[in-house]
């Protein structure tokens, strides 16, 4: 299984990295913001996508940035992948339960299922990932189960 994995956090994309190369057997790509996740998709295939909700516009490196970051930007990369007909499974894996400013504030479950109706046919779920809770690790497990995946 070949994942393309597009996380900011280096130790939550440490984790995941990890966690799908032992369960899933899986080749992980990973990318560090909106822009470098969105060109991994036109270079590349990919059988399945994790996708951070919040993260920087560019990678952040020494000498920059990253530029503004974005609420939404896993939902951003979901709307490019349907505008270029990218029909990859994606699957939000997320350390935050609420997003957006606080005059438009979103849930998790709000937003999990805004996802769910505007990508029916390649979003498979909303992960809330807390490095101290075990239970991330089920219920990634299972919706990757449930996109087609097996360990």
């Amino acid at each position: 299984m070949k994942i393309l994995l597009v996380e900011d956090d280096e130790e939550k994309r440490q984790q995941l990295s990890l966690f799908m190369q032992e369960e899933f057997g899986a080749q992980v790509t990973e990318a560090r913001s909106r822009q470098s996740g969105v060109g991994a998709l036109l270079r590349d295939q990919y059988d399945l996508i994790i996708l951070d909700m919040t993260m920087p516009t560019y990678d952040v490196t020494p000498t920059e940035d990253g530029g503004r970051s974005q609420a939404y930007a896993g939902r951003d990369i979901l709307q490019q992948m349907e505008r270029r007909g990218i029909h990859t499974k994606a699957v939000v894996v997320t350390q935050f339960d609420r997003f957006g400013p606080a005059e438009d504030e979103v849930t998790l479950p709000v937003l999990d299922a805004q996802l769910e109706a505007a990508f029916p046919d390649t979003y498979v779920g909303a992960i809330y990932y807390n490095v101290g809770y075990a239970g991330w690790r089920e219920n990634l497990r299972s919706v990757v189960q449930q996109a087609g995946f097996r360990e």
